[in-house]
This record gives structure tokens, C-alpha cells and sequence, in this order.
């Protein structure tokens, strides 16, 4: 099996740069208003909805990996 160019490049280059934001539980805390975070009910409904987001979020990186025939089937650093 060919080696992938990408792993190469991730070798050979130690620091990637423009990996994406780190958002496992802060999708909505960096994009809805404090104000609707301030109850505490909405907020633990809206936790669940967000854990539910994230991992939509990584199936789709998921797919992204899946259709790019250059990535190893095991890259993470997809935006």
C-alpha cells in the first residue's frame, strides 16, 4: 500500500498549523448568549443537545477521511 503523502508531511513537519478549535463542550458557549445560559435548566437540556452536535460534528470528519483518498483512514486533523 502507498504511503500516504500527508503522513509524510505530519513526519517530516512536527507542528501542524490550522488544526481547528478544541470545541468539545463549548459549541454553545462560544456561540449562544450568556443570557440563554443562565438558567439552569436550559442550560442541562442544552448540554445534552451539544454532546449530540459534536459527535454529528466528528461523524462527518469522519466522512471527510473516508472520501480523501490521499489521508490515512486514522488522520485527525481535518478542520
Amino acid at each position: 500500500m502507498k504511503t500516504s503523502l500527508y503522513k509524510f508531511a505530519t513526519n517530516r513537519l512536527t507542528s501542524l498549523k490550522n488544526t481547528g478549535f478544541n470545541y468539545e463542550g463549548r459549541i454553545f458557549e462560544k456561540s449562544l448568549s450568556p443570557y440563554i445560559m443562565a438558567e439552569q435548566n436550559r442550560r442541562e437540556i442544552l448540554t445534552e443537545f451539544e454532546k449530540i452536535l459534536y459527535f454529528t460534528i466528528e461523524q462527518v470528519k469522519l466522512i471527510k477521511t473516508f472520501y480523501n483518498y490521499t489521508v490515512d483512514k486514522d488522520y485527525k486533523h481535518l478542520n
